[in-house]
């Protein structure tokens, strides 16, 4: 197995280290290994898991939540969240870190993707704080680490991921992640406070209650969407897809008809580019179901539920394993390659120990969002460096103390469940 092992992650790594796009990585990795081990992976095989590896209802949620973003995004929404966030929190010391991660909190709730979250606001923000007098590796690092928010406060797409490969309730997952994502906001908005106050950053003038109150009424419809998405699923009123559909709609009507913002050759746009963006999660998506095949045919699962046995049967402490080597994973992977490749081995584990699977996704999806802050393949850490136009080493050092923040609240939920139970148990009485 070892062998086996070896050829195909060695492969997949390899060509990804060489650019190479993952899904086509992936292929040639599926690929690799059918030519050396032709018997242990039959052709059919390869034409039934390609197609079933995507051959659920609740995949076409991903498109609309991509759509509902793009056109978010390009449509005025985040100059008016920015706003609001500036009129609260600008008069503070270290006032616009503070705003750009409210920003992001509120922005996650519309587009469910830190890379979305970071190119909007950090396109915003960065430039703001650099003429502030915030240097700009710090600018970086406060926008790369605020947008990792956004795969957790809902709408989420690596949760739609997580949930059709764990086979459980999408519903739940999204009203999980809502205290885990408010509290990632809490705990990197206390680290920018006392960097602020340490570091000496400046303070902005009080903009009145007046500007507040016209801020807030100009942002009402874009705050309302996460709302619109939660109180769908809460009520049983539509399926995660039909509400992802809703949240599009919405979108592209209040973008349209009330901003104004965006016209047909901005929403074609949006179109097309949601297309590619869900084009290239369900090619992997699509590519991965080879993956999940010949692991558990290799008898991965079984393995790896032994030999942490062997370590430990306590929940909390295999959690911490699985936390582990999931930030370990982030390092080199990117969030849906680590969770089409690696849940499908850890459920069967998580599962026979009684742990709740609303628990162990969001475990998994904040995990994985911190992955994107890890170099040496971090994704955020790239975008913002390109966006502040600084070095990546001088960004590094800045995001320490806001990784820091971030892995003790995914230890806190590690630990104490509720953090993320409380809501939908609430919920569902």
């Amino acid at each position: 197995m070892a062998v086996d092992l070896a050829l195909l992650f060695g492969v997949m790594l390899a060509a990804m280290a060489i650019g190479m796009p993952v899904f086509l990585a992936m292929a040639l990795s599926a690929g690799t290994y059918w030519i050396v081990f032709p018997g242990k992976l039959p052709l059919a095989v390869i034409g039934q898991t390609f197609a079933q590896g995507i051959d659920s209802y609740s995949f076409a949620a991903i498109p609309f939540f991509f759509l509902a973003g793009e056109v978010m995004n390009t449509g005025g929404i985040s100059r008016r969240l920015l706003r609001l966030a500036r009129a609260a929190l600008g008069h503070v010391r270290g006032g616009l870190a503070h705003v750009n991660i409210v920003t992001n909190m509120v922005f996650a709730g519309v587009s469910g993707s830190a890379v979305a979250d970071a190119s909007a606001v950090g396109a915003v923000m960065i430039p703001a704080m650099r003429k502030e007098g915030y240097p700009a590796a710090y600018a970086a690092a406060v926008t790369a680490a605020a947008a990792t928010i956004g795969p957790v406060i809902p709408p989420s797409i690596p949760m739609v991921i997580f949930g059709l490969l764990a086979g459980t309730s999408i519903g739940k997952l999204f009203i999980g992640g809502v205290v885990p994502g408010v509290l990632m906001g809490v705990f990197l908005l206390l680290a920018s406070w006392l960097i602020a106050r340490r570091r000496g950053f400046p303070a902005g003038r009080w903009a009145g209650f007046g500007e507040l109150f016209s801020a807030a009424l100009d942002a009402t419809l874009a705050v309302l969407t996460p709302f619109i998405v939660v109180a769908g699923l809460v009520f049983g009123v539509a399926t995660t897809t039909e509400i992802g559909a809703v949240a599009a709609l919405y979108a592209i009507l209040v973008s349209m008809l009330v901003y104004r913002e965006i016209g047909p050759r901005e929403l074609w746009a949006a179109l097309c580019k949601s297309a590619m963006d869900s084009a290239a999660v369900l090619a992997m998506a699509s590519v991965a179901g080879i993956f999940t095949w010949l692991l558990a045919n290799l008898g991965v699962g079984k393995a790896l539920a032994s030999w942490v046995g062997g370590i430990t049967r306590d929940p909390s402490l295999v959690l911490l394993l699985i936390v582990v080597v999931l930030l370990l994973a982030g390092t080199v992977l990117e969030p849906v390659t680590t969770l089409l490749v690696l849940v499908p081995l850890m459920i069967p584990l998580v599962v026979g120990l009684g742990v709740d699977l609303t628990h162990f996704g969001l475990i998994v999806v904040v995990a994985t969002c911190i992955g994107l802050l890890l170099p040496p393949i971090g994704f955020l850490i790239y975008l913002t460096a390109a966006q502040a136009g600084c070095g990546v080493m001088p960004l590094v050092r800045e995001l320490v103390p806001f990784i820091a923040a971030l892995v003790l609240l995914l230890m806190m939920m590690t630990f104490f469940p509720q953090i993320v139970l409380f809501l939908p148990n609430l919920l569902a009485r």
